[in-house]
């Protein structure tokens, strides 16, 4: 399966809405995927440690089930520089013309952007 990362972004973004401890089935939260492909996202967001949670194994699934308590910290970095919708556009632009990304390097880009943002509002050279 490949990485979706507006997928992985949407998830950051909604768990971190989470009161912690939540630790709900989100994979039935998300409607316009498979359950299965938002466990496998989940699971990629826990070894990443972008997340915080547990997986659940499930005889009646062919799949674990994960379910997150809460962002890391590294898991609230990351959301923050994506959570902009046009500094998202950007970032997810900026790497289909690169043809290759890393979860580093899409957190560098919208870093990037982020600091022209700030450059271009206050005057300020960062």
């Amino acid at each position: 399966m490949k990485r979706d990362m507006g997928l992985v972004r949407d998830l950051l973004l909604q768990i971190e809405g989470f009161d912690q401890g939540y630790g709900g089935d989100i994979e039935n939260e998300v409607t316009d995927k498979k359950p299965e492909v938002v466990a496998e996202h989940l699971r990629l967001l826990l070894e990443a440690k972008l997340i915080v949670g547990d997986a659940v194994p499930d005889d009646e699934c062919a799949f674990d089930h994960i379910l997150p308590t809460r962002l890391t910290w590294s898991g609230h970095d990351f959301s923050e520089t994506v959570r902009d919708p046009e500094i998202w556009r950007k970032t997810k632009e900026g790497a289909l013309s690169a043809k290759g990304f890393t979860l580093d390097l899409l957190q560098d880009l919208a870093k990037g952007f982020i600091k022209k943002q700030i450059e271009e509002r206050t005057g300020i050279a960062l």
